[in-house]
C-alpha cells in the first residue's frame, strides 16, 4: 500500500485554500440575486413573466394566501426569466398575486377581470359606398362592459374566427368582401375581445386586460333574387317599396337608388334611365340598359341578391303613315301604315308587315283628351289585312296613335328559334280627318206625264278645307228601276280642298214620261266608293189632273174697245184670279200646269177685239198652278164699239 504523507505545514495551506474558495463563491452568490421584477404580466398566454435578477426560485401567492405567508415556489427558469401561469385564475373577478424572490420582496400584481359584456352586430344599411376590400368597421356596432367613454372598445380590439373551431383571426382580414362570401350559403362568426398584454419595467397588470367571453354573430343567407317585371307597353318595371335599382347603360353604372315610398309598385323606365328618355318617339327612344333589383339592406338584414333584366334598345317604327289603301302588290317587307276612309262611317288601317310575330298596336284619342300612356287603350294588329275602325270610336280630329307590340320572350323549340324580349317600339300618329260625304238638298218633286219638264237637282260633294269622298254617281234607281241620267260637274284631278265640288243631275222628260205612275218614293243615289243617300230626293209620277171650270160671264165693258168679265165662282182660300188674253182658245189645263197672268178684278174694263180670247184662271197664290179656269171667245155682243 502506497501512502502519502502530507506534512502538518501543507495541510494547512491546503484546508486554508479550500475554505477561501468556498466563501468566494458564497460571497458571490450573495452578491449577485437581487428582488425579482415584472417583465410583463402576459394575458395572451395568461402568465406573469418576471425577471429572474439571479434567484434560483421564485414564489407566489394570491393576496389571501400571501396574508397566511403560504407560498408556492417555482424553480427559476434557465435564462433571465420565468414565466408563472395563472389560468387557474377566475376570469370574472379581479385577483391580487404577489411574486418574489429569495430575498422576500414581494411585487404586486393586479390580474383584472375579464369584460362581462360583449354585443356585436352588423348594421348592413351602412354597407353601401364600401369597396370590396375594405373593412367591414363601419357596418359593426359594438357594446362593451370594458373600454371607457374616452377610449371604447373598437372593431381593431376584436379578434374573430368563423365557426366554433376556426382560428382566431384579426379583424382587419374580415372584409366587404369577405362578408358576402359568407352571405352565399350564411355562416356563423365567432367575436370576442381580444387580450392585451402589460408590458415594462412598471407592468402590474392594470394595463392590460384579459380576452372576454366570446359572443357569437350569425351571418344570415341573402335573401333570394326579387323577380323583376317589365310593362313594355307602358314602359314601367314592377320595382316597389324595399327594393332598390341601378342600371347599367353604355357601360356606365348608376348608384343604388332606393325605393321608400310604400305606395310605389312600378318603377317608370324614364325615371331609371334618368335621361330625357321616354320611349315615345325616336329621339327619346330607351338605350339598351341592365336593370338590377335587389331587397334593399336594413340594420337587420343585409340586400337580398341581385335580380337582373337585359332589355335592348327600342325599337324605333319603321315607314310613314298613307292616307289611302295600299299598292295590290304589297308585301310583308312593306313598312308603311295606310289608313283609308269608307266615307265618315268607318276608316280602315292597313300594315302589310303586321303578323302573329311582327303585331303592332293601336289607340285613339279624341279630340280634347290627352295622351296618356298609363290610361292609353291599345287594340292589336296581328295581320296584314284591313282593321276596321267605326266613325264613332274614331270621331272627326281624333289622334291614332300607331307602334309594334311589346314582344314576349320564348325559348327555342325544335321547330322555332328562341325570340328575345322587346319593348314597345316609338309610335307614329295620325290625325283623323274624314273626307266630306255628298249633301243633297232635300226635295220633292211630282213629274206630270206630258206636262212636266226635266228634273234636276245638286249634289255638293264637299266643303272647303276638306277633300270629297265621291266624285261620281254609280246609280239611281226609283225603286227598283234603275234610272238614266246625266251629270255636269267640276271635279278635276287632282282634287284641292280648298275648291268646293258638285254634281248637277238631270233626269229627263222623255224617260220620265215612259215610267209607270208611283206615289212619292225616295231616289237610292248611289255614289262610286259606295256611299248611299236614299231619303233627299223624293220623286211622284202620275197623269195629269184636268183642271175644272169657274162660272164666269162676259159684257160689254164700259169704254170703247173692252170687255167685262164677272166671276160667279167663288174664289178658295189660298188661291187668287190671273187672266191672259189670247187669239186662241185655251183648253186641256191640268192642275199641273203653271199660269203668270194679269192679276184679276172682277167688272174691271179688259182691252180686246172680237175674235180674241179671255181666260179667267184660279191658281194658287203662291205656286200659281192652275186649280179651275173659263176661257171666253170674245164677240161683238161682249164688246163696247
Amino acid at each position: 500500500m502506497f501512502k502519502v504523507r502530507i506534512g502538518k505545514t501543507k495541510a494547512v495551506l491546503l484546508f486554508a485554500a479550500f475554505f477561501g474558495l468556498m466563501l468566494f463563491i458564497n460571497m458571490d452568490k450573495a452578491y449577485a440575486a437581487s428582488s425579482v421584477t415584472i417583465n410583463r404580466v402576459d394575458y395572451i398566454n395568461e402568465e406573469i413573466v418576471v425577471n429572474n435578477n439571479g434567484n434560483s426560485m421564485i414564489y407566489f401567492a394570491t393576496e389571501s394566501e400571501a396574508s397566511r405567508n403560504s407560498w408556492e415556489e417555482v424553480t427559476a427558469d434557465s435564462g433571465l426569466t420565468t414565466a408563472i401561469d395563472f389560468s387557474w385564475v377566475s376570469p370574472t373577478s379581479e385577483e391580487i398575486i404577489f411574486v418574489k424572490g429569495e430575498d422576500g420582496v414581494a411585487r404586486r400584481i393586479v390580474l383584472k377581470e375579464r369584460a362581462r359584456k360583449l354585443e356585436v352586430s352588423i348594421s348592413y344599411d351602412r354597407l353601401d359606398g364600401l369597396s370590396s376590400n375594405a373593412s367591414i368597421a363601419p357596418l359593426v356596432n359594438i357594446m362593451s362592459s370594458a373600454g371607457t367613454g374616452d377610449n371604447p372598445i373598437t372593431f381593431s380590439d376584436l379578434e374573430w374566427r368563423k365557426g366554433e373551431n376556426g382560428p382566431w383571426q384579426d379583424t382587419s382580414t374580415l372584409t366587404v368582401a369577405q362578408l358576402e362570401k359568407l352571405q352565399i350559403r350564411g355562416a356563423d362568426l365567432y367575436f370576442r375581445i381580444k387580450a392585451v398584454n402589460d408590458n415594462g419595467p412598471n407592468a402590474d397588470g392594470t394595463k392590460g386586460r384579459r380576452v372576454s367571453k366570446e359572443v357569437r354573430l350569425k351571418i344570415a343567407k341573402k335573401a333570394s333574387p326579387v323577380a323583376i317585371g317589365i310593362d313594355g307597353e307602358d314602359f314601367k318595371a314592377d320595382i316597389r317599396y324595399g327594393k332598390e335599382y341601378r342600371v347599367t347603360v353604355g357601360g356606365v353604372t348608376s348608384n343604388w337608388v332606393k325605393v321608400t315610398d310604400k305606395n310605389v309598385r312600378q318603377v317608370p323606365l324614364s325615371e331609371i334611365v334618368n335621361d330625357g328618355s321616354n320611349g315615345l318617339t325616336p329621339d327619346k327612344r330607351f338605350p339598351a340598359m341592365v336593370i338590377e333589383v335587389r331587397d334593399y339592406a336594413t340594420s337587420k338584414a343585409a340586400p337580398s341578391k341581385i335580380s337582373r333584366v337585359e332589355l335592348k334598345e327600342q325599337r324605333v317604327i319603321a315607314g310613314s303613315v298613307i292616307k289611302g289603301n295600299p299598292p295590290s302588290n304589297a308585301t310583308a317587307s312593306d313598312p308603311n301604315i295606310y289608313i283609308s276612309y269608307n266615307g265618315t262611317a268607318n276608316l280602315s288601317i292597313t300594315i302589310p308587315s303586321a303578323s302573329a310575330d311582327n303585331p303592332y298596336q293601336y289607340c285613339i284619342v279624341k279630340p280634347g283628351e290627352v295622351f296618356d300612356l298609363e290610361r292609353a287603350s291599345w287594340a292589336n294588329i296581328n295581320r296584314d289585312t284591313a282593321v276596321k275602325v267605326l266613325a264613332n270610336k274614331a270621331v272627326e280630329g281624333s289622334t291614332i296613335y300607331i307602334r309594334q307590340k311589346e314582344i314576349k320572350a320564348k325559348a327555342a323549340t325544335k321547330t322555332s328559334s328562341a325570340v328575345e324580349y322587346q319593348i314597345a317600339s316609338t309610335y307614329v300618329t295620325h290625325v283623323v280627318e274624314y273626307p266630306a260625304s255628298p249633301s243633297i238638298e232635300a226635295k220633292s218633286f211630282t213629274f206630270v206625264k206630258g206636262v212636266s219638264d226635266d228634273i234636276t237637282f245638286s249634289i255638293i260633294l264637299n266643303n272647303i278645307g276638306k277633300l270629297p269622298y265621291e266624285t261620281a254617281i254609280r246609280s239611281i234607281k226609283l225603286g227598283t228601276k234603275e234610272l238614266q241620267f246625266a251629270t255636269t260637274t267640276n271635279v278635276s284631278l287632282p282634287l284641292s280642298p280648298s275648291v268646293q265640288y258638285y254634281i248637277n243631275v238631270t233626269l229627263s222628260k222623255d224617260i220620265l214620261n215612259d215610267l209607270p205612275n208611283s206615289y212619292s218614293r225616295p231616289l237610292y243615289i248611289t255614289f262610286e266608293n259606295g256611299t248611299v243617300d236614299k231619303t233627299s230626293i223624293q220623286l211622284a209620277i202620275q197623269n195629269p189632273t184636268p183642271a175644272t171650270a169657274l162660272t164666269a160671264t162676259a159684257s160689254k165693258g164700259s169704254t170703247a174697245g173692252t170687255t167685262s168679265i164677272r166671276v160667279l165662282t167663288a174664289v178658295r182660300a189660298g188661291n187668287k184670279l190671273v187672266y191672259t188674253v189670247t187669239g186662241t182658245k185655251v183648253e186641256g189645263l191640268h192642275v199641273e200646269n203653271v199660269v203668270t197672268g194679269t192679276d184679276f178684278v172682277d167688272g174691271t174694263d179688259i182691252p180686246v177685239t172680237v175674235g180674241q180670247y179671255v181666260t179667267v184662271y184660279e191658281v194658287n197664290a203662291t205656286t200659281n198652278k192652275v186649280v179651275r179656269y173659263k176661257c171666253i171667245q170674245i164677240t161683238s155682243l161682249y164688246i163696247n164699239p
